[in-house]
This record gives structure tokens, sequence and C-alpha cells, in this order.
């Protein structure tokens, strides 16, 4: 389920305009029986916080670590700010570095031994009326609003290719 609430909470502000009503049904089908909503035994959820945990990635001289952070509340019918960080934390260079979700793409270039990259971008949370002109009546928008993380490719010196993630969040809605 919470994997599922990623992905939808992600796609909804690009969904209408990318692939319609129809898709969008689609997609509610898919997740309804994906998330095995009609198992009520196998309907958990586990839950995520907005600490700074980060993934990295280390192959001795290589050490790269991507961090989200966003607020830890906000309404529905708001867009929020999320800053990004990609940092090098590794003794040698990292090029081709870029930074990517379904709602951005961000070439960073290289990182240097020791050096940090940052970015933001703006997210819409949806209103409940919002939800409910595609998903009924009864749709509402989740709460806690999960968020994503984002990933990084890389190329270290040897010319080896990397891939890590950011932490996911998740924001409390009043």
């Amino acid at each position: 389920i919470y994997l599922l609430k990623l992905i939808i909470n992600r796609m909804w502000t690009n969904m209408k305009r990318k692939i319609g009503l129809l898709g969008i049904i689609g997609l509610f089908i898919l997740v309804v029986l994906a998330s095995g909503c009609t198992d009520q035994k196998n309907n958990q959820t586990t839950p995520v916080n907005n600490s700074s945990t980060t993934n990295t990635s280390t192959v001795k001289e290589v050490d790269v670590s991507a961090k989200m952070t966003g607020p830890a509340t906000a309404t529905k019918g708001s867009t929020v700010t999320i800053n990004c960080s990609v940092t090098n934390k590794g003794s040698k260079p990292v090029q081709n570095v870029l930074a990517h979700s379904q709602d951005f793409d961000k070439n960073l270039g290289t990182l240097n031994a020791g050096q940090t990259k940052t970015f933001t971008w703006n997210m819409y949370i949806p209103t409940d009326k919002q939800v409910q002109e595609d998903f009924g009546t009864n749709a509402t928008v989740s709460n806690p609003f999960s968020i994503g993380g984002f990933a990084v490719t890389f190329t270290d010196n040897n010319g080896s290719k990397h891939t890590i993630n950011s932490n996911s969040l998740e924001i409390k809605l009043s």
C-alpha cells in the first residue's frame, strides 16, 4: 500500500494532462488490485518519516548520497517546496550526475570530492474535491501525503555507472 500511495501522490499532478481520465481510472483499478484492498488481511502500511536518512552508495573512492527535505505539515490545495541535495563524500570526483523523478530531470554535471549540489522543486497537494472528480465521492487525499524519493545516476572515475535513491517524505496534512 505504501508504494502505491507514493505512486499515486507523485503521479497526481501530471496524470490529468498526460493520460486523461481513462488512464487514471485504469491506474486506480490497478492500485486496488495490486494493493490487496480486496483482502483485508493484507492491508498493512509501513510508516516513513521526514528524518534526514539518506541512501548511500559506497565503492572505496565512491561515496555519493542523495537527500530530500520538505515541510513537516501542509494543507490540501497548497504547493510545497521540496529541497534536494546530492553530496559526493568520496575522495574522487564523479561525472554525469543526473537527478531524476517523475516530476523533474536535473543534470548536475560533475561533483568533486566533498562537493554538494542542491536544487528545489514544487509539489502541488490536491484537495479532496480534485481527487473526487477523478476517483469518486469517497476518495480523499492520503494523510500523511507521501512523496517518493528521487534517483541519482552517476559515473565514477573508472567509468562504472551507479544509481542511488534518496529518502522519501511524508507530510502531515492539517
